[in-house]
């Protein structure tokens, strides 16, 4: 008899439980976060490799490690986290290439383009890492709109967070073709694709 008691009083809780929690994942709010947009995917390209030359016929070859888009989507508002509430559903998205070279240097880049679709807000970045032992960064923000060329034709980048000896210390990035010129401090020269 107290076994019976014991076990039904065990699944009175468990169902219970249960039932609460499936009424804290139902309550929360969702909203629907379009995916990257269209018209900015033509600054980054995905490309398998990006091939760069400079005046002395030198060149220098990126081979793409990663191509990364975010999906439209819906976010759900966690009600399991702290204190129970949970945060709004937030919509951001982001377009990204990684890339290295093929070389002994071991240089690695990466541009990624953020968008805050709630701050209407777009930073465009760039990062190169090199052994020599650099790390060169360029961003652009500018204001968030799904139509058009937000970052115009062609964008030319300074180091962001200066560097006492950059290896790179401009990009160029054109609409359609992504990065095309890199300036290089260490080699005295300017390489374009």
């Amino acid at each position: 008899m107290k076994s019976e008691k014991t076990i039904l009083g065990w699944a009175a809780r468990l169902s219970t439980s249960l039932f609460l929690y499936l009424i804290l994942v139902s309550c929360g709010e969702e909203k629907e976060c379009p995916g990257f947009s269209d018209n900015l995917t033509p600054y980054i390209p995905n490309e398998s490799r990006l091939v760069f030359h400079n005046a002395a016929g030198d060149s220098l070859v990126f081979n793409t490690t990663n191509y990364d888009k975010t999906p439209a989507r819906t976010e759900k508002q966690n009600v399991l986290s702290v204190g129970g509430s949970g945060s709004k559903p937030y919509c951001r998205s982001a377009c990204s290439l990684s890339a290295e070279i093929t070389t002994q240097d071991a240089q690695s880049l990466s541009i990624s383009i953020d968008v805050d679709n709630e701050a209407l807000s777009c930073t465009l970045k760039i990062n190169m890492a090199s052994v020599i032992p650099t790390n060169d960064y360029f961003q652009s923000i500018a204001t968030y709109s799904p139509e058009g060329k937000l970052f115009g034709d062609t964008l030319k980048l300074t180091n962001y967070i200066p560097t006492t000896a950059p290896r790179f210390s401009m990009a160029e990035v054109v609409y359609g073709r992504g990065i095309v010129r890199l300036k290089d401090d260490v080699k005295k020269c300017m390489w374009e694709r």
